[in-house]
C-alpha cells in the first residue's frame, strides 16, 4: 500500500506529449512571424524611389509686374490719342479737364458743348472692355433757392456720347444721344492692349416742357464727371 501512495504523489519527471506539441507549435508560430517581418523589411529597403518637379508657368511663374492691367486718360482734350503728351491715372481721385469753352454759357435750346477725352488701355498684355458713365457731382447748396435752380438746370441737361479716332471734326454717329444725366452710361468698343480712343461727350440744355420749367433753371449749374470703367480680357 505504501508503494502505491508514493507512486501517486511523486512529481512528473517530463512534460506530457500533448504539452510538448503545444509548445512546439508556439515556437513555430513565433519563428514564422519573425521570418515574415524580416522579409517585409528587406523588401522596403531594397525598393527604388524617384520623383519629378515641374515649375508651372515657366521660370517666371504666373502674372508679374510687367503684366499690369491699367486704364489711363488725358485731361488735355486732345483730338487724337497720338496727340497726348502725358497720360494720367485719375484713380482714385478725379482730375479736372482743361477749361471747356462755352461750358459757362449754355442756354436752353442753344448750341451744345463738346468735350474730347482720350482714353488708353496701357496694359502691355490684356485687352480691355470699356464703359463710360456721366455722373452729377454737384454739391448740395446750403441756399435753398440756389439748390432749386441747380436741380432745374440738371433736369434740362442732355448728354450724347461718341467714340472716335479723331475728334477734330464733329462725330457723324453717337453711341447714345440726348440722354438725361442719370441715363448717360454706355458700353464702348473693346480696346486692344496698348490701344486708345477718343470719347466725345456732348452736353446741351433742352427747353423745358413749359416756359416755367425753362425759367426755373435760370442761374442754375451742374457739375458733371465722366467715369470710365474697364475689365481686362484675354
Amino acid at each position: 500500500m505504501n508503494e502505491t501512495l508514493q507512486s501517486s504523489d511523486a512529481p512528473s519527471e517530463a512534460p506530457t506529449e500533448a504539452l510538448t506539441e503545444r509548445r512546439r507549435g508556439r515556437k513555430r508560430l513565433i519563428i514564422a512571424g519573425g521570418a515574415l517581418i524580416g522579409v517585409g523589411a528587406l523588401a522596403t529597403v531594397a525598393a527604388f524611389t524617384d520623383f519629378g518637379l515641374l515649375n508651372l508657368g515657366g521660370d517666371g511663374g504666373f502674372g508679374g509686374p510687367d503684366n499690369v492691367y491699367n486704364i489711363q486718360v488725358s485731361a488735355g482734350q486732345e483730338d487724337t490719342v497720338g496727340d497726348v503728351a502725358s497720360w494720367i491715372e485719375a484713380n482714385p481721385d478725379a482730375v479736372d479737364v482743361v477749361p471747356i469753352a462755352g461750358a459757362d454759357s449754355l442756354i436752353p435750346g442753344g448750341a451744345p458743348v463738346d468735350v474730347s477725352i482720350p482714353v488708353l488701355n496701357a496694359s502691355p498684355t490684356f485687352g480691355s472692355t470699356l464703359e463710360v458713365s456721366i455722373e452729377d457731382t454737384t454739391p448740395v447748396d446750403s441756399d435753398g433757392a440756389q439748390e432749386t435752380r441747380n436741380n432745374a438746370y440738371a433736369a434740362l441737361a442732355r448728354v450724347s456720347i461718341a467714340q472716335v479716332a479723331d475728334a477734330s471734326t464733329t462725330p457723324t454717329s453717337w453711341v447714345i444721344e440726348d440722354a438725361t444725366i442719370s441715363a448717360a452710361n454706355t458700353a464702348l468698343d473693346t480696346l486692344a492692349a496698348e490701344a486708345g480712343v477718343v470719347t466725345v461727350v456732348r452736353v446741351e440744355l433742352v427747353e423745358g416742357a413749359t416756359q416755367e420749367e425753362t425759367n426755373a433753371a435760370n442761374g442754375g449749374m451742374v457739375n458733371l464727371q465722366a467715369r470710365f470703367d474697364g475689365t481686362s480680357v484675354n
